[in-house]
């Protein structure tokens, strides 16, 4: 029999094939929980694990919506200020004496219009997305402002203590509709052909014109869903802080961009999807959680995590470019 021999060439491009595979969020985030372990006693306790995983819902959703918008070529930068809207309109209605359910309803729908009059102007109008969120961003935040007269406004329920604290097995009802949401997202990305036309609107949106798809379509439907996604992680937030607050979505659109991009989707390609994204999630709350811990103050927080995102980044890149030139 003939043995196989291994030269370190080959060593190396099955590292890199591996590093390669995995999204940079992960790996980063065992490196973070690693070294906060150090400095944090119980850190991998269970009743600090479920802090971050609940922390991390809001996010969460605005990172799934925003998969779909990257995987487009965009990024929707209205996204924030479509959580402080729904947050604050949903404590509104409720004070108006809407029941639970209405509310709900209603406050989703208010994510899809508003994912709507995004997709209108970007699809249609044939307008950059970066502008046209900058211009919505602050249209919601405006609105989120005039309903509740730029003050925290409050509604007691039990419903909200309950999603945010109470769960099963330790797991939060925040956690599990968040991962559920992933699931339903992960799903239309990767078995639908909705999932199909928003990947080649990223990758190749001349074949998908030739094969007939309607690519303004398809761009509003994809808007539409990161509103929604939106809603639900205003009202998970809504839960959490129980209230709602118009500066309460400040900085998550950002947040939710960063976490796509760790969690290793392309900007260029369509390639990617919302699997990394959880990491992404996951790595920059581990991280923000882990700095409070250890006492590092909120002025340097980020700062510091703008650094570890853009080394993350761009060790990404190398490792992906070093892959190709090894293969």
């Amino acid at each position: 029999m003939r043995k196989k021999v291994y030269d370190n060439k080959g060593i190396r491009s099955k590292g890199f094939r591996l590093l390669t595979f995995a999204p940079p969020a992960l790996y980063m985030m065992i490196i973070l929980m690693i070294l906060f372990s150090f400095f944090a006693d119980h850190y991998f306790a269970w009743s600090n694990l479920s802090v971050i995983l609940r922390q991390a819902a809001p996010l969460m959703m605005l990172a799934c919506g925003q998969t779909l918008i990257i995987l487009m070529q965009g990024t929707d930068l209205s996204l924030g200020s479509i959580v402080s809207l729904t947050s604050v309109l949903w404590i509104w209605l409720l004070n108006l004496g809407f029941g639970m359910p209405v509310s709900i309803l209603l406050v989703i729908l208010a994510g899809a219009l508003c994912g709507l009059l995004n997709g209108l102007i970007v699809g249609k109008g044939l307008l950059p997305v970066f502008i046209v969120t900058l211009g919505t961003q602050n249209i919601f935040k405006s609105a989120a402002l005039l309903l509740c007269g730029s003050q925290t406004i409050y509604y007691r329920h039990d419903l909200f203590r309950m999603v945010a604290k109470e769960g099963l097995s330790g797991i939060s009802y925040s956690v599990m509709i968040s991962f559920l949401m992933v699931g339903i997202t992960w799903f239309l990305l990767n078995q639908t052909s909705f999932g199909m036309k928003i990947r080649g609107i990223g990758g190749n949106p001349e074949a998908l014109t030739l094969a007939g798809v309607s690519i303004s379509r398809t761009t509003i439907m994809g808007f539409i869903y990161a509103g929604i996604m939106a809603a639900v992680g205003g009202m998970l937030l809504c839960c959490r802080i129980e209230s709602g607050n118009p500066n309460s979505g400040n900085g998550l659109e950002f947040s939710a961009v960063a976490a796509v991009l760790l969690g290793g989707t392309s900007m260029r390609e369509g390639r990617g999807g919302v699997g990394g994204t959880i990491f992404g999630v996951l790595m920059l709350q581990v991280l923000r959680s882990g700095l409070t811990q250890v006492g590092v103050s909120s002025i340097y927080q980020n700062a510091i995590i703008g650094i570890v995102i853009l080394t993350a980044i761009i060790l990404d890149e190398i490792i992906r470019r070093r892959g190709g030139e090894e293969d």
